[in-house]
């Protein structure tokens, strides 16, 4: 695809507002060191949002996963996005988000992965809380204002939701007023509300079924401002709530008869349809294997993703998946 300056541009805007107060990101944009606070010291929890997380240009699909993880190391592991600054990568959540990638003949180097919050939580893993979601983020007031401008530079087709908190977090941020430009933080906004579950499935967004965004949250206007002045066109995308593709969930390790199996590939087939009907393209029948340029040329990736994702590949594969 043709490189386009400013679509790039707007991407580091955001870089840099997320990463303002991490020294030596500003040059780094594909985090090849852990992010370094403004005395030097390494950061605790790195904010996982770079080159890494996918192309710094309009994407046909954009995936909002909960928060990065660790693979069980609470913080001090090398795995997981915490450990790697790869979104999803290292874990098995990673592993069967690479599945449903080559399930619809997409990769990480063609898609965009982002969290409702971009930072490993405090307690070590799991979802974010409502006050984590609520602070600032660099010179981002709050993880909603990030997630808004993600949503905007990328200008997907289909937002992919993974998880009830993503899927909150994502209408919270479409829908709260907010006037600035992408890798501007606003003046002031209201508090990042997250809408409880029954109302977004009344709304008529439920699980496995792609929707156009409802008429029961009203996307900002200065959301729908910043879409047409970077897009000279009206938002225009559809929703696909999925269930989290963690282990708790679903496992290549599982027996087919289990609902660590069932939940893979009733999710993946939930997909598979929703590209049919939104982006009109026949998912490839064998799906492919993993390139190795772009982000699976990244040391991390080579030195501690790719062996535990090849495997985690072949377990579904042999499940016929």
């Amino acid at each position: 695809m043709q490189h386009d300056p400013a679509q790039e541009a707007r991407f580091r805007d955001i870089f840099r507002a997320a990463h303002a107060y991490h020294a030596e990101c500003a040059a780094d944009e594909w985090l090849a060191a852990p992010c370094r606070e403004t005395d030097g010291h390494e950061a605790a929890r790195p904010i996982v949002w770079s080159r890494r997380n996918g192309p710094w240009r309009r994407v046909p699909v954009l995936w909002v996963g909960a928060a990065p993880g660790n693979a069980g190391g609470l913080g001090t592991g090398t795995l997981g996005a915490h450990g790697t600054r790869i979104p999803f990568g290292g874990d098995i959540a990673g592993g069967n988000l690479d599945v449903l990638l080559s399930s619809i003949g997409m990769d990480r180097n063609g898609t965009f992965l982002v969290a409702a919050y971009n930072q490993l939580p405090e307690r070590g893993g799991g979802e974010p809380t409502t006050r984590e979601l609520a602070a600032p983020v660099g010179r981002y007031p709050d993880s909603g204002t990030l997630l808004r401008d993600t949503v905007i530079a990328t200008a997907p087709d289909l937002i992919v939701a993974l998880g009830n908190v993503a899927l909150r977090a994502l209408i919270a941020a479409l829908t709260r007023p907010c006037s600035a430009a992408p890798g501007d933080p606003p003046a002031a906004v209201p508090p990042l509300r997250l809408p409880g579950i029954a109302r977004v499935s009344a709304a008529g967004l439920v699980r496995g079924s792609p929707a156009a965004w409802p008429d029961a949250f009203p996307l900002d206007p200065g959301f729908a401002s910043a879409w047409h002045h970077a897009w000279s066109s009206e938002p225009d995308f559809s929703v696909l709530p999925l269930l989290h593709p963690s282990a708790q969930n679903m496992s290549p390790f599982a027996g087919a008869t289990t609902l660590f199996h069932t939940r893979m590939v009733d999710t993946r087939t939930a997909l598979m349809d929703a590209v049919r009907i939104v982006l009109r393209r026949e998912p490839p029948d064998p799906r492919p294997h993993f390139p190795d340029t772009g982000i699976y040329a990244l040391p991390e990736w080579r030195g501690r993703v790719a062996e535990r994702h090849a495997r985690y590949d072949q377990l579904w594969r042999t499940r016929g998946i």
